[in-house]
Protein backbone atom coordinates (compact mmCIF):
# COMPACT_ATOMS: atom_id res chain seq x y z
CA UNK A 1 0.00 0.00 0.00
CA UNK A 2 2.82 2.40 0.83
CA UNK A 3 4.38 1.68 -2.57
CA UNK A 4 1.11 2.64 -4.29
CA UNK A 5 0.97 5.91 -2.35
CA UNK A 6 4.57 6.67 -3.29
CA UNK A 7 3.83 6.00 -6.98
CA UNK A 8 0.70 8.16 -6.82
CA UNK A 9 2.72 10.90 -5.11
CA UNK A 10 5.38 10.80 -7.85
CA UNK A 11 2.76 10.91 -10.60
CA UNK A 12 0.84 13.78 -9.02
CA UNK A 13 4.13 15.67 -8.56
CA UNK A 14 4.91 15.12 -12.24
CA UNK A 15 1.49 16.38 -13.32
CA UNK A 16 1.72 19.40 -11.01
CA UNK A 17 5.19 20.37 -12.22
CA UNK A 18 4.21 20.01 -15.88
CA UNK A 19 1.01 21.99 -15.30
CA UNK A 20 2.98 24.78 -13.65
CA UNK A 21 5.45 24.89 -16.55
CA UNK A 22 2.57 25.14 -19.04
CA UNK A 23 0.92 27.88 -16.96
CA UNK A 24 4.18 29.81 -16.59
CA UNK A 25 4.73 29.50 -20.35
CA UNK A 26 1.32 31.01 -21.04
CA UNK A 27 2.01 33.86 -18.60
CA UNK A 28 5.37 34.54 -20.26
CA UNK A 29 3.64 34.61 -23.63
CA UNK A 30 1.21 37.20 -22.28
CA UNK A 31 4.11 39.56 -21.55
CA UNK A 32 4.51 40.09 -25.30
CA UNK A 33 1.43 42.31 -25.28
CA UNK A 34 3.18 44.60 -22.76
CA UNK A 35 6.79 44.41 -23.96
CA UNK A 36 7.05 44.07 -27.78
CA UNK A 37 10.51 42.42 -27.80
CA UNK A 38 8.97 39.54 -25.84
CA UNK A 39 7.39 38.41 -29.13
CA UNK A 40 10.76 36.77 -29.77
CA UNK A 41 12.12 36.39 -26.23
CA UNK A 42 9.07 34.78 -24.57
CA UNK A 43 9.00 31.68 -26.80
CA UNK A 44 12.69 31.11 -26.14
CA UNK A 45 12.23 31.58 -22.39
CA UNK A 46 9.37 29.10 -22.52
CA UNK A 47 11.71 26.70 -24.29
CA UNK A 48 14.16 27.05 -21.39
CA UNK A 49 11.35 25.93 -19.06
CA UNK A 50 11.37 22.58 -20.88
CA UNK A 51 14.87 21.82 -19.57
CA UNK A 52 13.79 20.86 -16.01
CA UNK A 53 10.88 18.82 -17.38
CA UNK A 54 13.18 16.86 -19.66
CA UNK A 55 15.84 16.40 -16.97
CA UNK A 56 13.38 15.42 -14.24
CA UNK A 57 11.23 13.15 -16.37
CA UNK A 58 11.94 12.46 -20.02
CA UNK A 59 11.81 13.80 -23.55
CA UNK A 60 8.27 12.52 -24.10
CA UNK A 61 7.00 14.49 -21.11
CA UNK A 62 8.83 17.60 -22.36
CA UNK A 63 7.16 17.18 -25.78
CA UNK A 64 3.77 16.90 -24.06
CA UNK A 65 4.38 20.08 -22.08
CA UNK A 66 5.54 21.87 -25.24
CA UNK A 67 2.44 20.70 -27.14
CA UNK A 68 0.10 21.83 -24.35
CA UNK A 69 1.72 25.28 -24.16
CA UNK A 70 1.74 25.62 -27.96
CA UNK A 71 -1.91 24.61 -28.20
CA UNK A 72 -2.94 27.08 -25.50
CA UNK A 73 -0.91 29.81 -27.18
CA UNK A 74 -2.71 29.17 -30.46
CA UNK A 75 -6.17 28.80 -28.91
CA UNK A 76 -5.98 31.85 -26.63
CA UNK A 77 -5.47 34.17 -29.58
CA UNK A 78 -1.99 35.42 -28.85
CA UNK A 79 -0.10 37.42 -31.43
CA UNK A 80 0.24 35.01 -34.36
CA UNK A 81 3.93 35.75 -34.85
CA UNK A 82 4.60 34.91 -31.19
CA UNK A 83 2.55 31.70 -31.39
CA UNK A 84 4.29 30.58 -34.57
CA UNK A 85 7.73 31.49 -33.23
CA UNK A 86 7.05 29.24 -30.24
CA UNK A 87 5.55 26.52 -32.42
CA UNK A 88 8.57 26.44 -34.74
CA UNK A 89 11.43 27.11 -32.29
CA UNK A 90 10.18 26.62 -28.72
CA UNK A 91 10.95 22.91 -28.75
CA UNK A 92 14.63 23.42 -29.65
CA UNK A 93 15.87 22.65 -26.09
CA UNK A 94 14.33 19.17 -26.44
CA UNK A 95 16.18 18.32 -29.65
CA UNK A 96 19.41 20.19 -28.87
CA UNK A 97 20.93 17.23 -27.07
CA UNK A 98 20.45 15.00 -30.12
CA UNK A 99 22.37 17.51 -32.23
CA UNK A 100 25.10 17.75 -29.58
CA UNK A 101 25.84 14.04 -30.05
CA UNK A 102 27.42 14.84 -33.42
CA UNK A 103 31.17 14.81 -32.87
CA UNK A 104 32.17 17.18 -35.65
CA UNK A 105 31.81 20.80 -34.52
CA UNK A 106 31.52 22.19 -38.06
CA UNK A 107 28.72 19.71 -38.82
CA UNK A 108 26.93 20.68 -35.60
CA UNK A 109 27.20 24.36 -36.47
CA UNK A 110 25.93 23.82 -40.01
CA UNK A 111 23.04 21.66 -38.78
CA UNK A 112 22.04 24.24 -36.17
CA UNK A 113 22.19 27.12 -38.66
CA UNK A 114 20.23 25.07 -41.17
CA UNK A 115 17.63 24.12 -38.54
CA UNK A 116 17.16 27.73 -37.42
CA UNK A 117 17.08 29.08 -40.99
CA UNK A 118 14.57 26.52 -42.24
CA UNK A 119 12.42 26.98 -39.12
CA UNK A 120 12.30 30.75 -39.59
CA UNK A 121 11.48 30.48 -43.29
CA UNK A 122 8.77 27.86 -42.73
CA UNK A 123 7.37 29.91 -39.86
CA UNK A 124 6.95 33.02 -42.00
CA UNK A 125 5.57 31.02 -44.95
CA UNK A 126 2.96 29.36 -42.73
CA UNK A 127 2.26 32.67 -41.04
CA UNK A 128 1.68 34.12 -44.50
CA UNK A 129 -0.81 31.34 -45.24
CA UNK A 130 -2.66 32.01 -41.99
CA UNK A 131 -2.78 35.81 -41.87
CA UNK A 132 -2.11 36.50 -45.51
CA UNK A 133 1.10 37.00 -47.39
CA UNK A 134 0.26 40.65 -47.95
CA UNK A 135 0.40 41.35 -44.20
CA UNK A 136 3.69 39.48 -43.73
CA UNK A 137 5.25 41.03 -46.83
CA UNK A 138 4.10 44.50 -45.74
CA UNK A 139 6.16 44.17 -42.55
CA UNK A 140 9.24 43.19 -44.50
CA UNK A 141 8.67 45.81 -47.20
CA UNK A 142 8.47 48.48 -44.49
CA UNK A 143 11.93 47.39 -43.34
CA UNK A 144 13.42 47.29 -46.82
CA UNK A 145 15.59 44.55 -48.33
CA UNK A 146 18.79 45.33 -46.43
CA UNK A 147 17.03 45.58 -43.06
CA UNK A 148 15.09 42.37 -43.78
CA UNK A 149 18.35 40.52 -44.47
CA UNK A 150 19.91 42.10 -41.37
CA UNK A 151 16.83 41.11 -39.33
CA UNK A 152 17.13 37.49 -40.51
CA UNK A 153 20.88 37.43 -39.77
CA UNK A 154 20.33 38.92 -36.30
CA UNK A 155 17.64 36.32 -35.61
CA UNK A 156 20.16 33.61 -36.49
CA UNK A 157 22.77 35.20 -34.20
CA UNK A 158 20.25 35.41 -31.36
CA UNK A 159 19.19 31.80 -31.89
CA UNK A 160 22.83 30.66 -31.87
CA UNK A 161 23.37 32.59 -28.61
CA UNK A 162 20.25 30.91 -27.26
CA UNK A 163 21.73 27.54 -28.24
CA UNK A 164 24.98 28.46 -26.53
CA UNK A 165 23.19 29.42 -23.28
CA UNK A 166 21.22 26.18 -22.98
CA UNK A 167 24.18 24.11 -21.78
CA UNK A 168 25.22 26.43 -18.91
CA UNK A 169 21.56 26.87 -17.94
CA UNK A 170 21.19 23.09 -17.78
CA UNK A 171 24.31 22.82 -15.64
CA UNK A 172 23.06 25.52 -13.27
CA UNK A 173 19.72 23.72 -12.99
CA UNK A 174 21.36 20.35 -12.24
CA UNK A 175 23.89 21.71 -9.73
CA UNK A 176 21.88 24.38 -7.92
CA UNK A 177 18.16 23.90 -8.38
CA UNK A 178 17.65 20.17 -8.93
CA UNK A 179 18.93 19.13 -5.46
CA UNK A 180 16.65 21.70 -3.80
CA UNK A 181 13.70 20.64 -5.95
CA UNK A 182 14.27 16.95 -5.19
CA UNK A 183 14.48 17.71 -1.48
CA UNK A 184 11.27 19.72 -1.65
CA UNK A 185 9.33 17.22 -3.79
CA UNK A 186 10.33 14.07 -1.93
CA UNK A 187 9.03 15.27 1.40
CA UNK A 188 5.98 13.26 2.33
Amino acid sequence: MSNQRHTAHLESTRIAMCGMVVALSVVLMLTSSIIPVMTYAAPLLCGVLLIPVQLEYDRRTAWTVFAAAALLTLILGFDKELAFFYLFLGYYPIIKWRIERIRSNPRKLILKLLFFSVSLILMYVLLGLVIGFAAVMADFQDMGKIMTILFFCMMLVCLMLFDRLLTPLSIVYVTRFQPKLKKLLHRS
